[in-house]
């Protein structure tokens, strides 16, 4: 059943944890990719993280990342993405997401770029609200969703990428398919990040 693919491509905001090695699942592990699970407080929905390995430069994951308008292009299931405002390292945008056998659904995300002091960069997001995008009678806002992206860079041509996302698909779908659904995006995420970079670098040739 498609629905089991069903993407939600988020990007921005990491929740600070007291401990965040604690409680984590392994229920991935590759040389390329572990995919982790676990519980969050008073809600049956689970956060999902992913650390990957892939050739890369932050610099290029980056640009791919506030690359908005471009994003239905490269990312499954997004159908339409614009930037509601801008500045030097945050963009405001709104996004509309194709689910299959499903209602669309939509959100507005705030993106921030932080330099790290340890050189790496994280991309991260958390929900805002906008009057100019009210609630549509033909989607489902997205209001639970806030995550991260992480680029190490850990050889000249190598990244280490740490994605975390927390968010409920909203709608009637059956919990189970929304866990389901959330860790499946994960990897297809990923490694349609790492594909649109390799295919910049061909075409820059």
């Amino acid at each position: 059943m498609k629905i089991l693919s069903f993407v939600f491509v988020f990007f921005g905001f990491v929740t600070v944890f007291a401990d965040d090695s604690k409680g984590w699942e392994l229920i991935e592990d590759s040389d390329k990719l572990k995919l982790y699970t676990r519980e969050y407080p008073d809600s049956e929905i689970k956060e999902v993280k992913a650390v990957a390995f892939m050739s890369g430069t932050i610099k290029e994951a980056v640009e791919v990342m506030f690359d908005r308008l471009e994003h239905p292009r490269i990312f499954k299931y997004i159908k339409h993405s614009e930037v509601v405002k801008k500045t030097d390292t945050c963009d405001w945008s709104y996004n509309v997401i194709d689910a299959p056998l499903a209602s669309d659904r939509d959100y507005l995300v705030k993106s921030c770029e932080i330099k790290n002091s340890d050189g790496s960069v994280t991309v991260d997001w958390v929900p805002f609200t906008d009057p100019k995008y009210p609630l549509h009678d033909r989607r489902v806002r997205v209001v639970v969703n806030k995550g991260y992206w992480k680029f190490t860079q850990i050889k000249p041509d190598q990244l280490r990428v740490d994605y975390y996302i927390y968010t409920d698909p909203a709608g009637r779908l059956p919990l189970w398919i929304k866990n389901l659904a959330n860790r499946r995006a994960v990897p297809d995420t990923i490694w349609s990040l790492h594909k649109e970079m390799m295919d910049r670098r061909k075409s820059s040739k």
